[in-house]
């Protein structure tokens, strides 16, 4: 090929690869649009560390809870609101997967606290 081709390609070529660029960059956007990343689930945490699975009554207790300040998780991420409501009654929001270790850390809390009340 000599230079006469290309500069007779040149602006058409340059022209074709722009907007061969732009298409590949529109396309990506719109595909990258549609791979969306799901927030975790969440759960709510007794900052006394207590497990609500385990008795009855703080079962029926955090329901009552989660119905009073509106924080059903079903229904999407609670609000503010319902976030500082669920905080003055005892509950913190976190990741469902590190839920149970909070829980315990909360509850080696409680203890050690517990242990420091105690009179000697």
């Amino acid at each position: 090929m000599d230079s006469q081709f290309w500069r007779r390609v040149t602006p058409m070529g340059i022209s074709y690869r722009v907007s061969l660029a732009a298409g590949a960059i529109t396309a990506a956007s719109l595909l990258s649009a549609c791979v969306t990343t799901s927030p975790p689930e969440m759960a709510w945490v007794r900052t006394d560390g207590r497990k609500i699975a385990d008795d009855p009554g703080l079962l029926r207790q955090g329901k009552s809870d989660i119905a009073t300040c509106t924080a059903d998780l079903d229904n999407g991420m609670p609000t503010a609101s319902a976030k500082g409501c669920m905080a003055v009654r005892g509950y913190t929001l976190v990741r469902k997967d590190q839920a149970e270790e909070l829980r315990a850390a909360y509850a080696a809390a409680a203890r050690k606290n517990a242990a420091q009340d105690e009179p000697h």
